[in-house]
C-alpha cells in the first residue's frame, strides 16, 4: 500500500460521499463490484477535471488515457449497512509512463474499507503510440509525486488449464467514450464466471487485471481457473476474442 504524503494543496485531492443506490446492491446486500468501480470512475473523472486531464477534455487535443492495470484491495467489502462509500482520489506520475491513480474508502462510520489503484498510459490516438508523461504540453503542472511509496506493480499469472467457460457479445452499453468496452465490464465478465456457490458465500477482496488490447463491438469469451490458496478461493481470468483467440485481458480474484 503506497503512503500519501499529505500536503496543505487540497487540489491535489478530491473527497466525495457516494451514495449507495438500490439497484447497487446484490442479494446479499453488498455493494455489486461494478458499481463500486462505477463509484471509482466518476470520482477519477471529477479529480482529473480539475487539471484539464480527462478522457473528454483530452480526446480535444487527439489524446487520450488508456487504462494498463488495476487493482482493487477490500479491508472489508462495502455493504448496505456502511450507508454511503467516501472516497477520496489523487493522481500522480509514475515512472513517467504512467498516470497511477490512487483510491481510499471509508463508511459513514470511518471504517476503512480499502483501497484501489489505477495505471494509465497517455496515448497518441493519430500515431497509436504511447506518450512519454513530460514529453506532454498536456500534463505540465501535473508532475509532482505525491506517494513516499508506490503500490507494487500488478502482474497476473496465465490461464494453464481452464476448468470453466463463458461467452458474450459486447453490447452498444458496454463502451466507453474512447468508442472501446468499458473496463467496469470486463470485471464483470471475469467474476461472473465463478461458481454461484462462490458468488453466494464469498466476496471478492483482491482484483487485479492487466489490460492488454482494447474490446471493440465484437464476441468474447472469458476462461477461468481456479488456482489452490491458503488464503481464501482464487482465480485466474483470461478475456479472449472468440475467434482468433486475442487475449484482452488477464484478470485475478480472491474471494474470502
Amino acid at each position: 500500500m503506497s503512503t500519501f504524503r499529505d500536503t496543505s494543496t487540497v487540489i491535489w485531492m478530491t473527497e466525495r460521499e457516494n451514495e449507495i443506490p438500490f439497484s447497487g446492491i446484490d442479494p446479499k446486500g453488498r455493494i455489486k463490484f461494478g458499481m463500486l468501480l462505477e463509484m471509482f470512475q466518476e470520482m477519477a473523472d471529477i479529480d482529473a477535471s480539475k487539471f484539464n486531464l480527462s478522457v473528454r477534455q483530452t480526446l480535444e487535443h487527439d489524446v487520450t488515457w488508456v487504462l494498463r492495470k488495476y487493482r482493487i484491495d477490500l479491508e472489508k467489502y462495502p455493504t448496505i449497512d456502511d450507508g454511503i462509500i467516501k472516497i477520496r482520489t489523487y493522481a500522480e506520475p509514475c515512472r513517467n509512463l504512467f498516470s497511477l491513480r490512487s483510491f481510499r474508502l471509508w463508511n459513514r462510520a470511518g471504517d476503512f474499507l480499502g483501497s484501489a489503484y489505477t495505471w494509465w498510459v497517455l496515448l497518441d490516438i493519430k500515431r497509436e503510440r504511447p506518450i512519454r508523461l513530460d514529453k506532454s504540453e498536456l500534463m505540465t503542472g501535473f508532475m509532482e509525486r505525491l506517494s513516499e511509496e508506490l503500490p507494487r506493480d500488478v502482474k497476473v499469472p496465465d490461464v494453464t488449464d481452464p476448468q470453466i467457460e463463458e461467452k458474450w457479445k459486447v453490447r452498444w452499453q458496454d463502451l466507453d467514450v474512447n468508442d472501446h468496452t468499458n473496463h467496469a465490464v470486463f470485471f464483470s465478465w471475469a467474476l461472473d464466471t465463478v461458481p454461484d456457490g462462490i458468488c453466494e458465500g464469498y466476496a471478492p477482496v483482491l482484483v487485479e487485471s492487466e489490460f492488454m488490447h482494447a474490446i471493440p463491438r465484437t464476441r468474447v469469451r472469458c476462461l477461468t481457473q481456479e488456482v489452490p490458496s491458503s488464503e481464501g478461493r482464487f482465480f485466474l481470468h483470461s478475456l479472449r476474442h472468440m475467434e482468433d483467440d486475442t487475449v484482452y485481458a488477464k484478470l485475478s480474484s480472491l474471494w474470502k
